[in-house]
């Protein structure tokens, strides 16, 4: 389940097709994946529940083959 206690590498293992959404907004999946999702949104300033429901729907839509 994705969660804002996953930290970025563990969304990034789960989940590789999210690579360009992380890169979108500018997080770090290499020297700062250690950190939680909370903790990016917070320091980026973006709304953590819009980006988890992103990924989510990003997800769904891959495996559905959309």
């Amino acid at each position: 389940m994705i969660d804002k206690s996953m930290t970025v590498n563990e969304l990034l293992r789960s989940y590789p097709q999210v690579q360009a959404l992380l890169e979108k907004y500018y997080i770090d999946y290499c020297c700062g994946g250690h950190r939680t999702l909370e903790e990016v949104a917070k320091e980026h300033g973006f709304d953590l529940n819009e980006f988890l429901e992103e990924v989510r729907i990003l997800i769904t839509k891959l495996n559905k083959g959309a």
